[in-house]
């Protein structure tokens, strides 16, 4: 029994759960951290309520044990029986058990809701079988304002009830009246039957044309009129605590019950008709109190069904969570096509010549056309499910922008700069072993070779002599250095060229081309190289601006 109580205990608490773990999970924006501390708050609240509603439904045990409630599987209504309810109504017990229905007795008015409390904590799902009966004897009170309060209290009853199952719970008034006997009078809004006992139901008025029931119509009329005019008038008041009650049904009957000259009914009756009720009175059987024909009209209306406070609450937790989730998707969604906007709205107010703005605006559609098509392949997030997901006409939209994308011009190739041109001449060729005069035939050579070497302004012709390792290092760093003022001469004199366009270097041995272990590699490194380089100072002619080294046509010769 403990484990059945904890099950029904923790069944709603855990549907409440896990309508909230799939709003955090599937549509809240937070990270992973947020949404874990959320989840394990949850977690302690359901804890929280699962305990207290444990200790609260212990005590429905008692009550199963009890045997004076309907067993778990009854279907029929299950009619809490309050009022003017006495020992010959409920003679063998505090319960009575027909096919149609069960009834249960109310010994008092303030119990009813602890009563269906009790009811509903062993049997949730009665909440939908529960009716209520107020049975009211107008012989039994003397004073008519006690008689309203004890009906204003079934009004707060009532309305507590209904916070407890969720819903309106039928009402059946049933009154008695001391008088000639008559069956039982139900009266459902505009239909009055007669039904009597092991006979078919007729209509009131079918029943008021029989010979037997002329005396009954004086005491028939004047009981009608008091139910109107205290029972249901006082029933149909509303203020701020109790509200109105409409009853579902009202039952009546007549019969030598007991009575007294004091009482509410016999004063009416006396005052109106001059008629005053027997005193005689009848013992009647158990059954003959009981309204037992409103069953088959209640039958309808009460049925099994999972109700209460925890049943409403359960929905309105579900209800809040679809509704969480559906406004969280249509935020996401608004937030996926503002962005996207953007990004187009972006592109379209840069200029298509802004080849740099333009290209990063490119990027951010890529993006996000890449991040759409993702989820056409893998399926669309929870978050953005129930939104009205626009991936695909976002998608269309920004695949079109991106289609009308025209790439900047590519830049001109550069024009391939020449390798600076270098000529290297053969010390040996030039001069005599040791020496920096010039030999009487070195002339033809060096016209040959420095045919393509013209002086130009903003160009220095650099002269550059090198000697082999043989002899002294300082000798040939001498040597090398006039051998390059020797050819440097000879051009300044044959060209007319003037001192300002030359270089003159000497390096003796310092940087060889090649080994100083061969007579090969020796010969190689014997020698003078004549090259260009570029120098904005260099070479001027009196009068005239510098030229462009890149439009002098030594720049065929020589680079940057």
């Amino acid at each position: 029994m403990g484990g059945r109580t904890l099950a029904r205990a923790a069944l709603p608490v855990l549907v409440c759960l896990a309508a909230v773990l799939w709003l955090v999970w599937g549509f809240l924006a937070w990270g992973g951290t947020g949404k874990s501390l959320l989840t394990l708050a949850a977690l302690l609240v359901c804890g929280w309520i699962i305990l207290r509603r444990y200790r609260h439904l212990q005590p429905a045990q008692q009550v199963e044990n009890a045997g004076d409630f309907p067993p778990e599987d009854h279907t029929g209504p299950v009619v809490l029986v309050c009022g003017d309810v006495d020992d010959n109504m409920f003679a063998p017990g505090p319960f009575r058990r027909t096919t149609q229905g069960w009834y249960l007795r109310v010994a008092e008015l303030t119990e009813l809701m602890t009563l269906a409390t009790r009811l509903l904590a062993r049997s949730p799902v009665m909440a939908g079988q529960l009716s209520v009966m107020y049975r009211c004897l107008p012989d039994s009170h003397d004073d008519e304002a006690q008689l309203r309060a004890s009906l204003k209290a079934l009004r707060l009853q009532v309305k507590q009830l209904r916070g407890l199952t969720g819903y309106d719970v039928p009402v059946v008034l049933n009154a008695e009246f001391s008088g000639p006997e008559t069956p039982w009078i139900v009266v459902r809004g505009t239909t009055s039957l007669v039904c009597p006992e092991d006979e078919p139901a007729m209509t009131l008025s079918e029943w008021q044309r029989t010979a037997q029931t002329a005396t009954v119509q004086p005491f028939l009329t004047q009981a009608t009129a008091m139910l109107h005019s205290v029972m249901l008038d006082e029933l149909g008041k509303s203020d701020r605590l109790c509200p109105a009650i409409r009853p579902f049904a009202v039952t009546l009957r007549l019969g030598l019950i007991q009575t007294a000259a004091s009482a509410l009914w016999s004063q009416w009756l006396f005052r109106l008709t001059r008629i005053s009720p027997a005193i005689r009175v009848c013992a009647h059987e158990q059954r003959w109190h009981f309204a037992d024909p409103v069953l088959p009209l209640l039958i309808p209306y009460t049925t099994p069904l999972q109700g209460g406070k925890t049943g409403r609450r359960v929905v309105v937790v579900l209800m809040l969570c679809a509704l969480g989730a559906l406004a969280l998707s249509v935020m996401h969604n608004q937030t996926l096509i503002r962005r996207v906007a953007a990004d187009l709205h972006r592109w379209q107010a840069i200029p298509m010549d802004h080849y740099a703005p333009k290209a990063r605006s490119l990027h951010a559609l890529q993006q996000d056309a890449l991040l759409l098509e993702r989820w056409q392949r893998q399926g669309v997030p929870q978050r953005y499910g129930l939104g009205l997901y626009p991936g695909e006409r976002l998608w269309l939209a920004v695949q079109q922008t991106i289609d009308t994308y025209v790439p900047p011009p590519l830049p001109p190739k550069p024009k391939p700069r020449p390798v600076p041109k270098i000529i290297r001449l053969d010390s040996m060729s030039l001069f005599d072993s040791g020496k920096s005069v010039l030999k009487s035939g070195s002339t033809k050579m060096l016209v040959n070779s420095l045919v393509g070497i013209k002086a130009k302004p903003g160009w220095l012709i650099v002269v550059s002599g090198y000697t082999d390792n043989t002899g002294n290092p300082e000798l040939n760093q001498t040597l090398s250095l006039k051998r390059a003022e020797s050819v440097r001469n000879w051009m300044r004199d044959t060209g007319d060229v003037p001192e300002s366009c030359f270089a003159v270097q000497g390096y003796g041995e310092s940087r060889p081309v090649a080994t100083n272990d061969t007579p090969e590699g020796r010969t190689l490194n014997r020698r003078v190289e004549i090259s260009l380089v570029p120098q904005a100072d260099a070479c001027q002619i009196p009068g005239k601006p510098s030229a462009s080294s890149q439009d002098d046509d030594a720049s065929q010769h020589n680079g940057e």
